[in-house]
């Protein structure tokens, strides 16, 4: 026996009814049919959206998480430090005096007389073959540092034959005389010693040991009583003036003045 579809015998069925005056039968399908895509539809929103997942993070580089793990500087602190190079001006010129290293004059005429004086005139200037420096002895004989700039410079050979008298005219016990102290003479130093160095030694004897008043520059270098430079930039004596304090022959250009020195206070 041949079925007959169901969708045929529904329609049958509904055909008769609608004939008899009756309301044909709802269709279940597909009620069920939207019944079933509204629960789908539900169970879908409910479900929670698949999450995809988390890309790995990158690495942090090591001098970026040295620099986060670095303490800061404190906010206080940043005013000191702006002001650090102008601190460090202001102390470095406040240093004083400045000094290149060089040993100052008066110990380069300690280092000069220990060398070339000292044997004859004794360490500390007391005196032995040569004459006593010390007490003033020397300040007696040159009141004018310029006197003795010469006497050391010719020595007394220099000055003139056996009992030439050199030094101040009015010195008490009147003046002393070539060769007069056991004979012997003094020697020149214009063959062995610079200018500047003259200058040095002399200012060491009349200053340190016999206890002369000097006038000095900035720089501590002896100066004529007026404040002007005894030496000039090449290192040679120069008067007042700033001409040459001695000429070719090693004699002064200019006489000592015993009353009113020009080269000393005293």
């Amino acid at each position: 026996m041949t079925e007959v579809p169901e969708h045929l015998l529904k329609r049958s069925k509904d055909r008769r009814t609608s004939l008899d005056g009756g309301t044909p039968a709802a269709d279940a399908a597909p009620a069920a049919e939207s019944a079933s895509v509204e629960k789908a539809t539900a169970t879908a929103a409910a479900a929670p959206a698949a999450v995809a997942p988390a890309a790995a993070p990158e690495p942090v580089p090591p001098y970026v998480e040295a620099a986060i793990k670095r303490k800061k500087i404190p906010f206080w602190a940043m005013p000191v430090l702006a002001f650090l190079p102008l601190w460090a001006v202001i102390y470095i010129g406040g240093l004083s005096p400045a000094s290149n290293g060089a040993p100052s004059q008066l110990a380069t005429g300690g280092t000069i007389f220990a060398a070339n004086c000292a044997g004859c005139h004794g360490a500390g200037g007391g005196g032995g073959v040569g004459r006593v420096m010390t007490g003033g002895a020397l300040v007696a004989t040159f009141p004018d540092i310029i006197g003795q700039l010469d006497f050391v410079w010719l020595g007394s050979n220099g000055i003139g034959p056996a009992g030439t008298p050199y030094g101040d005219p009015a010195r008490e016990g009147g003046q002393h005389k070539t060769l007069s102290y056991n004979g012997n003479p003094m020697p020149n130093f214009n063959k062995t010693l610079s200018q500047a160095q003259l200058l040095a030694v002399v200012r060491y004897e009349w200053e340190t040991l016999s206890g002369g008043k000097t006038t000095v520059d900035a720089t501590g270098n002896i100066t004529y009583a007026d404040g002007k430079p005894m030496l000039n930039a090449a290192g040679e004596l120069i008067t007042p003036e700033g001409t040459p304090l001695l000429d070719a022959n090693g004699k002064l250009t200019i006489q000592p003045n015993w009353t009113t020195p020009v080269g000393s206070k005293s």
